[in-house]
């Protein structure tokens, strides 16, 4: 039995569309039953009356999940433009009333996920917490809960916050000493992962794997579910790690939760990021509409989001007459490391940005959505790689320019 403290909620995302239930604590539930059917899994969670009937039809269709709810009024809706964008949550957070009473798992072992709706208290054999919240995450003591073991599974936002400190020793510090933690696992998104076993233990690298697509939304969740489930079957927190990366890998490469395949580990090329490459991207598109000027902000975000220095023409340039910013765009096309170009439209700006960067061989990323092959045929033919989604072409970007350090 793996009893799994977490969230259910309504998850809304536009591009790609998709309307579904899940959160944290359901994702954790259908990993781990993913990867192993006859697993019993049971679920304590917050929920309102539509997600209490939810829950009801999972239970009918599995015969190894069980939950315990406690009833509020409205579960959480989290809306996104796209993965990477930053959710906006319905009802908002200041207006959410926290029921006075909280959920009390003894015994066995907890996977355990850092929820706003309520409070929980574990006191567990093996223990492992993901504080789920960059925001305001909440540390394993301050709940009360209490564990033999424990492993602390983080995002480096999630850690940082937590420690106040950006520093890795501070910040392993802050979890051996004052969290007692046995394991310290540090999620980096696309860097892969570290693994930790005690404060003066060298940190071990967790590959990434690249995939063909990315679906980003509820990744963390599932890291840190099949971490749990082989670590609580007597792996070893390294190996542990290893095998829900790769795991995670397929998940972001299908959307599923069937990891039957997962036992080929050749399937996706891992890679393993070293701390410092070179970073610079140029933004190619056009911007003289609202909606273009959007999507070049929200990819500007995403990829700074990833620790990237990106140029802009619209950004950094401005509006002018070509004597004024044609000589400003080439010459940063010089000094950049990628292009990331937004084709939709064949701008001739951008079409122009995208030959010069080749005749310099520069690696190219190019998102498009809309456009007929026959109309794609000399990028297609060159060193462009083409991609239709959004968070696919941004992680790509990213892995390319790790490639080529």
């Amino acid at each position: 039995m793996i009893n799994v403290v977490g969230s259910v909620y309504y998850e809304k995302c536009f591009e790609p569309f998709v309307e579904e239930i899940y959160g944290s604590g359901l994702r954790a539930c259908t990993a781990i039953n993913g990867i192993d059917v006859k697993v019993d899994v049971k679920l304590f969670t917050f929920g309102d009356l539509e997600i209490n009937t939810y829950l009801e039809q999972v239970k009918s269709f599995n015969e190894n999940f069980s939950y315990y709810i406690e009833p509020i009024n409205n579960s959480l809706c989290f809306y996104y433009d796209y993965p990477l964008s930053e959710p906006r949550i319905n009802p908002r957070l200041d207006t959410l009333k926290i029921p006075q009473k909280s959920l009390s798992i003894n015994g066995g072992n907890v996977l355990q996920y850092g929820f706003v709706e309520g409070l929980a208290r574990v006191d567990g054999n093996k223990v492992v917490y993901d504080p789920q919240s960059p925001i305001n995450p909440k540390s394993f003591k301050a709940s009360g809960s209490i564990a033999k073991e424990l492993a602390i599974v983080a995002n480096f936002s999630e850690a940082k916050h937590l420690a106040g400190s950006e520093n890795l020793n501070e910040i392993k510090h802050y979890f051996f000493y004052k969290e007692q933690a046995d394991i310290l696992v540090l999620k980096l998104g696309a860097k892969g992962a570290l693994v930790c076993l005690s404060e003066s233990d060298k940190e071990n690298v967790v590959p990434v794997y690249k995939t063909d697509n990315v679906y980003s939304i509820g990744s963390g969740d599932v890291f840190s579910a099949l971490f749990a489930y082989h670590w609580f079957n007597g792996a070893a927190p390294l190996e542990s790690a290893k095998l829900a990366s790769f795991a995670t890998a397929e998940y972001c490469n299908s959307g599923q939760y069937s990891f039957s395949r997962c036992i080929d580990r050749t399937r996706f090329s891992p890679l393993i990021i070293k701390k410092d490459f070179p970073k610079k991207i140029y933004l190619a598109g056009p911007f003289f509409t609202m909606s273009e000027r959007w999507l070049v902000q929200q990819i500007k975000m995403s990829l700074e989001d990833f620790g990237l220095e990106v140029f802009s023409p619209w950004h950094d340039v401005g509006y002018g007459p070509s004597t004024d910013v044609v000589s400003k765009d080439l010459e940063a096309i010089i000094n950049c490391n990628l292009v990331f170009a937004l084709v939709d439209g064949l701008d001739s700006g951008t079409m122009f940005e995208i030959g010069y960067a080749s005749s310099l061989n520069k690696p190219i990323i190019c998102f498009v959505q809309n456009e007929r092959l026959e109309d794609l045929t000399m990028l297609t033919g060159s060193n462009c790689l083409l991609v239709n989604d959004i968070t696919t072409a941004i992680y790509k970007a990213y892995w390319k320019l790790a490639e080529n350090e």
